[in-house]
């Protein structure tokens, strides 16, 4: 009943961070032009600060998984969120293009202590059905952040000032740190295979099974990403309707609650294909439909895919990892940033129809991969047996 209650608090606190940390990934992005109004700099400058908070990110969740199999995870995430408090802070003090390029860089790197090292906490601390729930309502936390973010910025600047979006997050970061100080404790330590980690990085591209779940990682905030930016450059109704868009597809992120019951009726590979066939025939689907109605529905099921896929491939990369799961789930996160960073370039240069014929396609494509992931895991259970 103890350990119950304990999964439940770290549950809440968990998703509940991860909405609020992959928040400000999108939080420049209605700010823009406020931003660089106020402190009188160019708007390519601070387009600039969100390019660097991308890389220093994307280093970050290269880094700290690793680093946590020696300090402990809890320590990571817990003075992970303290540092995020401070260096958020610090954004909204910013005063120039330098200043603001800084601590978004800082900001970055900080925030990255969560993702790959909260996918490996639940791996080392929880049981299979719970772990599952976990991931599930992390990357719940992760898809609903994409539009908390942007509409908590919008909200804020226009009420207060742009200051105003960085200081409130700060301040979120640090009621986390001291809930989390209190409440999650340290998972028992795991013997980990010391060797150098490009050498560990390349042993894990080694092992076919992982690539090819890497190559379907890549696709898939690649794909929600260039989704709904090709919807909204292609969408001539009112603002108000495409807020609608794009609110109403968090009802899609309701299907993944129910992950971890399809992979136990039909398995991880067989869950995996049908998410991924469900977005293919939504983005095909929206080739011909394409009225307020229609872009309303298949951007529910779009993210029901995307929500089931997800949780489903971090628990075969955590199977595949083996005792390299903290390194295996950040380079996971390494990859899944590096898809949604290469979105925007892509739904810009596209027509709408060429953006969901790309996706329809692309899953398509992940869904042919998943037959050899298949072959092969039957051949390694053959051999075991």
């Amino acid at each position: 009943m103890k350990s119950l209650i304990f999964f439940q608090k770290a549950s809440i606190l968990l998703t509940t961070c991860a909405i609020m940390v992959a928040s400000n990934i999108y939080t420049l992005i209605p700010i823009y032009s406020v931003l660089a109004d106020n402190l009188e700099i160019a708007e390519s400058h601070v387009v600039l600060a969100g390019g660097l908070f991308t890389f220093f990110y994307a280093c970050g969740l290269l880094s700290f998984g690793p680093v946590s199999d020696s300090t402990g995870r809890r320590k990571i995430l817990v003075f992970g969120l303290l540092a995020s408090a401070m260096t958020t802070l610090a954004v909204g003090f910013s005063s120039g293009s330098l200043s603001l390029w800084i601590t978004r860089s800082l900001q970055g790197m900080t925030l990255a202590t969560f993702a790959s090292v909260a996918f490996a906490y639940s791996y080392d601390l929880f049981t299979f059905r719970q772990r599952t729930i976990l991931v599930v309502l992390i990357n719940t936390g992760f898809l609903i952040a994409g539009i908390f973010g942007q509409v908590a910025s919008a909200f804020l600047a226009d009420a207060f000032s742009w200051n105003a979006v960085y200081i409130f997050f700060a301040a979120i970061y640090f009621i986390l740190f001291a809930a989390a100080f209190f409440l999650l404790i340290e998972p028992p330590a795991k013997p980990v295979e010391q060797k150098p980690l490009m050498s560990i990085f390349y042993q894990l591209f080694k092992d076919q099974r992982l690539v090819k779940c890497y190559v379907i990682t890549f696709s898939l905030l690649f794909a929600i990403i260039a989704f709904y930016d090709a919807i909204g450059r292609f969408f001539a109704g009112h603002a108000a309707d495409l807020l609608m868009i794009r609110l109403v597809g968090l009802i899609g992120a309701a299907l993944s609650l129910f992950t971890g019951k399809l992979m136990d009726w039909w398995g991880e590979l067989r869950t995996l294909m049908f998410g991924l066939a469900i977005g293919s025939v939504s983005a095909f689907m929206l080739l011909f439909l394409q009225m307020t109605e229609a872009l309303i529905l298949f951007s529910i099921s779009f993210v029901s895919s995307i929500s089931l896929v997800i949780p489903t491939v971090i628990t075969l990369i955590g199977f595949y990892g083996s005792s390299q799961r903290a390194k295996a789930l950040s380079l996971y996160s390494f990859i899944l940033l590096i898809g949604a960073s290469l979105a925007p370039p892509v739904a810009a240069v596209l027509p709408f129809k060429g953006v969901m014929l790309l996706l329809s396609s692309l899953f398509l494509f992940n869904i042919w991969l998943c037959f050899f992931i298949k072959d092969e895991k039957a051949f390694q259970s053959a051999n075991a047996d």
